[in-house]
């Protein structure tokens, strides 16, 4: 798997010298792919690069009103080198590598389902290369359009790449919810499904707690019963023995 990531940017800005923080600009390049470029602050996502859309995709947590413009600009930039470093730096022709790998796919809550109460879907998607993907949910086979469809991917340790994909729903018995995924890696869209299923909902905590202290509170009585019957033959055999 051939690929280069480079880390551009990564320092510490203080702010009314009270707290530390860590601003970190990275950009990869791909001879599989286009360039990804991302910045993170404290570990949480600010933007990445869409140059297909050409476009910054930033995350829904940052207000627009500090959205950069140029900064878009500054990714066409970066994207430019990539292509000067991939230039120089192409891999021997003669070994064969692989340079995709298909996605992991795996679909679950985020709480435990009650129906009724609003939840969250997480579908993880792991070990894939390259870090070009696109993710589709659905309900009863009906599309769903994501309230926030910032997915960006991870890198793993081995250069592979992960991304969790969200999905805000109420859980009803019998819906069916499914995740596809489409990467270059797979000949077809790769789908996941999830059944909200009432049988498999836990009882409610309030409900767990009042059944355990009925029956701790029966254990209590059988075991006070036993001990005072134990205790009124004790003292039957003592005065028949004076």
């Amino acid at each position: 798997m051939f690929f280069k990531i480079i880390l551009l940017l990564s320092g510490a800005i203080c702010i009314y010298a009270q707290r530390s923080h860590e601003l970190c600009l990275s950009y990869g390049c791909f001879e599989s792919g286009d360039t990804h470029i991302s910045m993170i602050l404290d570990g949480d996502d600010v933007f990445y690069a869409d140059f297909k859309k050409g476009l910054l995709i930033w995350d829904s947590k940052i207000p627009t009103d500090i959205h950069v413009a140029s900064a878009y600009e500054f990714s066409l930039y970066y994207r430019s080198i990539c292509k000067g470093v991939l230039q120089r730096s192409k891999p021997d022709k003669s070994i064969t590598t692989n340079t995709t790998e298909a996605p992991e796919i795996s679909i679950f809550p985020r709480d435990e389902v009650a129906e009724d109460e609003e939840n969250t879907l997480i579908c993880f998607i792991n070990n894939f290369f390259p870090p070009s993907i696109n993710v589709k949910w659905t309900k009863n086979d009906e599309e769903l359009v994501q309230e926030d469809a910032f997915n960006k991917c991870l890198p793993n340790p081995d250069g592979t790449f992960y991304v969790f994909s969200h999905l805000t729903f109420v859980p009803k018995t019998g819906d069916i919810y499914s995740c596809t995924v489409e990467h270059e890696a797979l000949e077809d869209p790769r789908t996941k499904f999830w059944v909200v299923d009432t049988d498999e909902i836990s009882i409610s905590s309030p409900a767990v707690f009042c059944g355990l202290g009925l029956t701790l509170g029966l254990l209590g009585v059988a075991a006070g019963t036993f001990f005072f019957a134990k205790g009124s033959q004790y003292q039957g055999t003592v005065e028949r023995s004076s």
